[in-house]
C-alpha cells in the first residue's frame, strides 16, 4: 500500500538527518517558516539549524532509548532557536532519523496527564466482565481526550469489524453494533495499524506540506511518523463521515491486532503529545488487560475441561472396549462446548445425542468429515454449503465441529448446532464487489453509510477459539487414552500457569511503573501472609487519607482542623458503632494534618478488623487536650467494647509510623497500649504544630453525628438519584460508589441548567450537588430541589461551607475525594 510518503500534518514540523544525527539530509517546507530562517539545504549542520542544546538532547535521548523499535525516543519543551519550545519524537525510519517537531503542551500539565493516565487505568484494572470493561474504556476516553464519538472496534477472524462498545455526544447517531467490510481496512493497514499502534490526524481539510528531497533521493519513510498527513483516500473516508479530526489506538492480544479504540471529532482535534501518550499507554494497558481476561477466561475452561476429561479418563482406565465406554458417556463428553447434539463414530457405528441430522444423512456428513478433517478439527456454522442437502435440517443441525478421536484418520465426534436466524447492521453492504483501489493505492471511498441490514439464515451461531480449544482439549485426552494423557494434563496444567504467572508478572511491572509517585509516598512491601487485593486496599485508603489532609491543607492556606479529619475519616463507622470526638477546635499545620490523617486512617482501619470499629457494641472516644507544662497537645485514642488485643507477633505499617515516623516527622511522642478492654493510643504532639482554630473554621466546623439508633434498616435498591458533577472522572467515581452499593439508579448532568431540566422532566429520590460547576454554583438547584421537598447532599472539595448560603447549611456536606462507603451512607440514610 502506497501511503502519503512526501507529506506531513501542518502543526508540526520535521527534520531528516543521515545515521550519525550530523547532518540534515531533508525536511518538510514549513521549517524556514517555522525557524524563521531562510537558505536550508542538504549537508547543513543538525546543530546550526536546531541549537546545540537541542541536538544534544536529541542525541542523549537517543542514545537512551534503546532498541524499542514501536515508540519513538522523545524530548519534551526543547527550547528552539526561534524561542518556542517543542515536544520531538525521535525514530529511525531506513538510513534516516526523523526529528519531529510539536508545540510543547504546558509544563504544568505533565503531573496533569500522569494522574489522568494512572485514573483510566485504575478505572479499568479491576474489571472482569467484557461488556462493562468496553463500555468504561469508550467513556474513559471520550471524557478524558475529548472526542465528540469514541468506539471500540473488535475485529473478526475474516477481518471485518463490529462496534462492541460506544460512546458519543447526545446530538449524534449511534453505530453500536453495527459491522464493517474488512475492505474498510485493507492489509497493508492492518500491518501497519500493528506496528504503529496510534494514529492521529487532527484536521483532514488541511493542506498536507511537502517533505523536500534532493534530486534522485528516495522518498521517505514515514510510515512511523505521528506527523504523516492522510492519504486523499483516507481523508476522503473520513469526511463522507462528516469526521474532521480523529485517532486510533490499536489492541494488540497474543501478536495480532485484536481490535481498535477509534476517536471521532466534528471538527479539528489535534492532540499534543503528552495526550497522545496518555491514549497509547492506556490503549496498551487495556491490550494486557484482555489478554489476562482471555486468558483467564481460557484458563478456568482448560481447569472445567480437564476436570471432566480426567473423570472420564479414571473411569476408562480398566475398559478393554473403548468405543463402548465413550458412546455410554457421550453426554458427558459434550459438556466441553456448548451445542444442541452429537454423533459418535466409534468402532464402525454411530451413536446419535439429542438433536442430531437423520440417520440417512450421516454417511454424507462422516465422508464430509474424512475430507475436510482428517486427523485435525474443522468446523463449518452452514452445513448446507458442503451439502445442499443439510439445508431441509437446519432447525435440527444447521453448523457441525468435527473432532477426530484417533490418532489415525477414522474415529469421529460430530457435535451439531441448529440453526440461528440473526440480523446484521453493516456499514455497507459486505456481498458488495471489493472497491477499486485509488492511485496512492488506497481503496476509495465509500459514498454512503446508510445501514445496509443482513438477515442471516440457514446458519449457526460461530465456533469461538474457546470452543476449538476445548475440542483439541478432549481430542489429546482421548487419543492418548493408553497411559500418556496424565503426563500431557500435567504439562499443559504447568504450562498454562506459566503463562498466567509471565502474565501477571507484566501487569504488575507495568502498573508499578506508571504508579511510580504514589509508590514513592507509600512504597511499603506486602506483608506475610497478605494479599494483593488487600495490600492495594491499603495503598488506596492510604492514599485518599493523604487526598484529604492535602486538600484541607491546600485550600485552608497550609493546615486544617483536627475535627474536621477525624470527621472525614470516621463517618462510615458512626452509623453501626459509638464514636465520639471530643476537644477544643484546634487547627493543625499542613504536616501535621498528613501525619495524623495517615495515622487515623491505619487506626481506623485496624479498628475495622480486629478492635472496637468491628462491632456493632464498639465504642470509639478520641478527646484531645492542652498540656500546658510539656508545652504541647495530647491526642488520646481509646478503644472499648471489642475483642481482647494482644501485641502483634510483628510490626506492620502502621505501628512503624506511630512509634517511629510520629516522633520522626513531628518532633513528638507516641505510646500504644494493648488493653484486654481494646486499644489505647496515646500521643503527644509539639505545640509548634497546633492553633486556636479560627472563629470562622470553627464555627463551620461539622458537628459530631449522633450515635447509632437502634431498629432495622429501610434497604433502598431502586431510589431515582440525580447527580450533579462537571467533572467526569468524579461523575464516575460516585456512580460506581452508588452502583456498587445498589442504591438504584443515576442521572449525572453537569450544568445548571440540564439539572433544572431533569428535576422538571422527573422529580428525583435524592440529588447530588457540586457546590462549584466550573463557571456557576449548584445553589439554584438546591433551592428548586427544597422547594419540592427533595433530600440532597452538597459534595465539596473545599474545607468550609463560605459557597454555601446560610439557609442551606443544614445541608449534609460530603467532601472530595468521595468515600464510597460515606457517599453511599449519606444516601441511604436520606432515602430511607
Amino acid at each position: 500500500m502506497k501511503w502519503a510518503t512526501d507529506h506531513i500534518q501542518p502543526h508540526g514540523w520535521l527534520l531528516a538527518c543521515d545515521a550519525r544525527l550530523e547532518h540534515i539530509v531533508r525536511w518538510s517546507a514549513n521549517v524556514p517558516r517555522s525557524l524563521r530562517r531562510a537558505g536550508l539545504s542538504a549537508g547543513l549542520p543538525l546543530r546550526d539549524v536546531v541549537g546545540r542544546q537541542a541536538t544534544h538532547a536529541i542525541r542523549n535521548a537517543l542514545a537512551t532509548h534503546g532498541e524499542a523499535h514501536r515508540r519513538p525516543a522523545l524530548v519534551f519543551g526543547q527550547e528552539a532557536p526561534d524561542g518556542r519550545r517543542y515536544d520531538v519524537a525521535i525514530h529511525t525510519a531506513g538510513p534516516d532519523i526523523l526529528l519531529e517537531w510539536e508545540p510543547a503542551a504546558e509544563m504544568a500539565g505533565d503531573g496533569a496527564h500522569l494522574s489522568l493516565l494512572r485514573t483510566m487505568i485504575d478505572r479499568i484494572r479491576e474489571i472482569t466482565d467484557f461488556d462493562r470493561l468496553f463500555r468504561t474504556v469508550v467513556r474513559l476516553f471520550a471524557g478524558v481526550l475529548r472526542f465528540d464519538r469514541v468506539m471500540l472496534y473488535r475485529f473478526a477472524e475474516d477481518g471485518s469489524g463490529e462496534v462492541a462498545a460506544e460512546y458519543h455526544a447526545p446530538n449524534l447517531e449511534s453505530f453500536l453494533g453495527q459491522h464493517f467490510p474488512a475492505s474498510d481496512i485493507p492489509d497493508p493497514a492492518r500491518r501497519l495499524y500493528s506496528t504503529n499502534l496510534i494514529r492521529m490526524i487532527g484536521d483532514v481539510d488541511a493542506t498536507p506540506i511537502p517533505i523536500i528531497s534532493p534530486p534522485g533521493m528516495a522518498p521517505p519513510d514515514l510510515s512511523h511518523a505521528h506527523l504523516r498527513a492522510a492519504t486523499t483516500s483516507h481523508a476522503d473516508y473520513l469526511r463522507t463521515l462528516g469526521v474532521a479530526g480523529c485517532v486510533s489506538v490499536s489492541l494488540m492480544v497474543d501478536g495480532r491486532l485484536w481490535g481498535m479504540i477509534a476517536g471521532h471529532h466534528y471538527s479539528p482535534r489535534v492532540m499534543n503529545m503528552s495526550q497522545r501518550i496518555v491514549a497509547r499507554m492506556f490503549g496498551e494497558f487495556l491490550s494486557l488487560q484482555i489478554t489476562n481476561l482471555l486468558r483467564t477466561k481460557r484458563l478456568a475452561m482448560t481447569r472445567q475441561t480437564h476436570a471432566l476429561i480426567e473423570t472420564l479418563l479414571k473411569g476408562a482406565a480398566p475398559v478393554a472396549d473403548m468405543p463402548a465406554y465413550l458412546t455410554a458417556h457421550l453426554a458427558d463428553m459434550l459438556a466441553f462446548v456448548q451445542c444442541d447434539g452429537a454423533a459418535l463414530w466409534a468402532g464402525g457405528q454411530w451413536t446419535l445425542h439429542a438433536a442430531h441430522p437423520p440417520r440417512g444423512a450421516m454417511d454424507d456428513l462422516l465422508a464430509l468429515a474424512r475430507t475436510r478433517a482428517g486427523a485435525q478439527i474443522w468446523h463449518t456454522t452452514h452445513l448446507a454449503a458442503h451439502i445442499p442437502m443439510a439445508a431441509d435440517y437446519a432447525a435440527r443441525a444447521a453448523g457441525m465441529m468435527v473432532v477426530p478421536i484417533s490418532s489415525q484418520p477414522g474415529d469421529y465426534l460430530l457435535v451439531f448446532r441448529r440453526e440461528v436466524v440473526r440480523t446484521l447492521k453493516w456499514g455497507a453492504d459486505p456481498t458488495a464487489p471489493p472497491r477499486q483501489q485509488a492511485e496512492d493505492g488506497y481503496f476509495g471511498p465509500r459514498t454512503s453509510f446508510a445501514i445496509w441490514t443482513q438477515q442471516v439464515t440457514g446458519e449457526c451461531l460461530p465456533w469461538s477459539g474457546d470452543d476449538m480449544e476445548a475440542a483439541t482439549l478432549v481430542r489429546s485426552a482421548l487419543i492418548e487414552v493408553m497411559g500418556a494423557y496424565h503426563q500431557l494434563q500435567l504439562t499443559e496444567r504447568a504450562t498454562a500457569d506459566l503463562r498466567q504467572r509471565m502474565l501477571n508478572e507484566e501487569l504488575n511491572h507495568r502498573v508499578k511503573n506508571i504508579l511510580s509517585v504514589v509508590q514513592s509516598l507509600v512504597s511499603q512491601p506486602l506483608e506475610p501472609g497478605a494479599t494483593v487485593e488487600g495490600h492495594a486496599d491499603r495503598l488506596r485508603g492510604r492514599i485518599r487519607a493523604l487526598a484529604l489532609a492535602h486538600d484541607q491543607a491546600v485550600r485552608s492556606e497550609g493546615g486544617g482542623l483536627l475535627r474536621a479529619l477525624l470527621d472525614a475519616e470516621l463517618a462510615p463507622y458512626r452509623e453501626r458503632c459509638f464514636v465520639t470526638c471530643d476537644g477544643p477546635p484546634i487547627w493543625l499545620t499542613g504536616r501535621a494534618l498528613s501525619v495524623l490523617a495517615l495515622v487515623v486512617h491505619e487506626l481506623a482501619t485496624n479498628a475495622v478488623k480486629y478492635g472496637a470499629l468491628a462491632h456493632a457494641r464498639g465504642r470509639l472516644d478520641i478527646t484531645w487536650s492542652q498540656d500546658a507544662a510539656a508545652d504541647g497537645w495530647r491526642i488520646s485514642w481509646r478503644e472499648s467494647g471489642g475483642p481482647g488485643i494482644a501485641p502483634p507477633v510483628r510490626r506492620g505499617f502502621g505501628s512503624v509510623l506511630i512509634e517511629r515516623g510520629f516522633p520522626h516527622e513531628l518532633g513528638g511522642r507516641a505510646h500504644v497500649n494493648y488493653r484486654p478492654g481494646g486499644l489505647e493510643v496515646v500521643m503527644d504532639l509539639p505545640a509548634r504544630h497546633i492553633s486556636p482554630a479560627p472563629p470562622a473554621q470553627a464555627r463551620d466546623a461539622p458537628a459530631p453525628a449522633a450515635p447509632p439508633t437502634p431498629g432495622k434498616e429501610k434497604t433502598v435498591t431502586d431510589a431515582d438519584i440525580l447527580l450533579v458533577e462537571d467533572q467526569f472522572l468524579i461523575a464516575m467515581e460516585a456512580e460506581w460508589a452508588i452502583e456498587e452499593s445498589n442504591l438504584g439508579q443515576v442521572r449525572t448532568v453537569a450544568s445548571v441548567y440540564e439539572a433544572l431540566t431533569a428535576i422538571r422532566d422527573r422529580v428525583p429520590d435524592v440529588a447530588i450537588l457540586d457546590v462549584n460547576l466550573g463557571d456557576e454554583s449548584s445553589i439554584e438547584v438546591a433551592h428548586m430541589l427544597r422547594a419540592r421537598g427533595v433530600p440532597f447532599i452538597f459534595a465539596t472539595g473545599y474545607a468550609d461551607r463560605t459557597m454555601i448560603p446560610p439557609e442551606l447549611w443544614d445541608v449534609p456536606v460530603e467532601r472530595k475525594p468521595y468515600s464510597a462507603m460515606a457517599l453511599a451512607e449519606r444516601i441511604r440514610q436520606l432515602v430511607s
